[in-house]
């Protein structure tokens, strides 16, 4: 058999068929890459009331976005804020408003490379160097973004006071670590790994506080919609989101 046979293709052939597959692997990776990007939410009408609102400012920064009830001092707690997998960052506005609203406190929410917090994970870096006269920060996210902020925590404790994990768990040992830990679940969270959730408790220093609040699934930490493989639930949207704000507001501000 000779190259030259008709049972060998051809160069021409041959470069098509490459062509073809590089195109196919381009558009599989573009298309990827559009779905994560796009990202779920923000709900438009959620976050005109809070921009609306009397109660809170919103400020848009580079790379991040600020809510807060009243001007940033040395007594203002922050805390940095990472999304959950493929969530807008501004989805969670709304809840950080119902966090800050009455209290000195201040959620810095991260935007997010493909709105995937592992793309990111030390964005808390630049997102505190904005808020310079803040002097106790803590950081924490919603799913995905929860593990990632805790892995961030795990090698910044020194330079941290809190962690905060909405529907999420640490896969990092930080129960010797010095920080105030609140972890916030919902009971009819469909979403999340409740078993690994529970072993991974031992993860969390012994006066971790954990609350799990009735009514509030997956979606419920931000808005964004309904979520895929969540559960259905009866509790107005706002009003999950307003569980999960008040909880992590009296604990930051406490």
């Amino acid at each position: 058999m000779t190259p030259g046979s008709d049972r060998w293709p051809d160069r021409r052939t041959v470069g098509v068929a490459v062509a073809a597959l590089l195109l196919v692997g381009a558009l599989v990776v573009g298309g990827a890459g559009v779905y994560f990007a796009v990202g779920l939410g923000p709900d438009e009408a959620a976050l005109d009331a809070v921009e609306s609102s009397s109660e809170v400012t919103v400020e848009r920064l580079d790379g991040a976005t600020a809510v807060r009830s009243g001007p940033v001092t040395a007594e203002t707690t922050g805390l940095v804020y990472y999304p959950g997998a493929r969530v807008n960052h501004e989805s969670y506005v709304p809840t950080a408003a119902e966090a800050v609203a009455g209290r000195d406190v201040a959620v810095v929410i991260v935007d997010m490379p493909l709105n995937l917090a592992v793309l990111g994970p030390n964005r808390a870096d630049d997102a505190r160097e904005a808020f310079p006269a803040i002097e106790s920060w803590a950081v924490g996210g919603h799913s995905l973004g929860g593990a990632m902020a805790c892995r961030y925590a795990a090698a910044n404790a020194d330079e941290l006071d809190g962690l905060v994990l909405h529907a999420s768990y640490c896969d990092r040992d930080v129960s010797e670590s010095g920080l105030r830990v609140l972890s916030v679940q919902g009971a009819a969270d469909g979403v999340i790994d409740a078993e690994r959730e529970l072993e991974s408790r031992g993860n969390l220093p012994p006066d971790a506080r954990l609350v799990e609040l009735d009514g509030v699934n997956h979606a419920g930490f931000g808005a964004y919609g309904p979520q895929r493989g969540d559960r259905s639930v009866s509790t107005d949207p706002a009003a999950m989101r307003e569980r999960v704000g008040d909880a992590t507001g009296a604990w930051l501000a406490g």
